[in-house]
């Protein structure tokens, strides 16, 4: 059954996303955290911006997962994902001691026609939603 995800973003990526400018999603850690091993195919990510609301959502088309990455696999990642991904080069440059990567392709993004309140008083990046 397929899963309801709330991702945080910084100022401009969800807006990304609901334009299709940004169709994979990269979280890159030294540690296994969400989504890590927790996202799947046909998952629901509403879209938060990060201080804000939930102003949409997509879905995922596919995820991969990768462990014991080095510096030169997450340039390598950068390299094959660099323009699907839109993500700067300081991001990529600020990741490369991680160890932990998670690639989630996206599809059918769909802004809300207003944004959602999302009370959330933690820092976690990533939450999965219970209903």
């Amino acid at each position: 059954m397929a899963r309801r995800h709330l991702a945080i973003f910084v100022k401009g990526v969800a807006e990304k996303i609901l334009n299709s400018e940004k169709r994979v999603e990269i979280r890159l850690s030294k540690n296994r955290i969400l989504p890590y091993l927790e996202i799947v195919k046909n998952d629901e990510i509403l879209l938060k911006k990060s201080g804000g609301g939930v102003i949409g959502k997509v879905f995922v088309e596919n995820v991969l997962f990768y462990d014991h990455l080095t510096a030169k696999m997450v340039q390598a990642l950068r390299d094959v994902h660099h323009e699907e991904a839109a993500m700067e080069d300081a991001f990529w440059k600020s990741k490369l001691t991680a160890k932990f990567a998670t690639v989630i392709f996206l599809k059918n993004p769909q802004k809300f026609i207003t944004s959602v309140v999302f009370k959330k008083n933690d820092r976690r990046a990533w939450l999965i939603i219970k209903d």
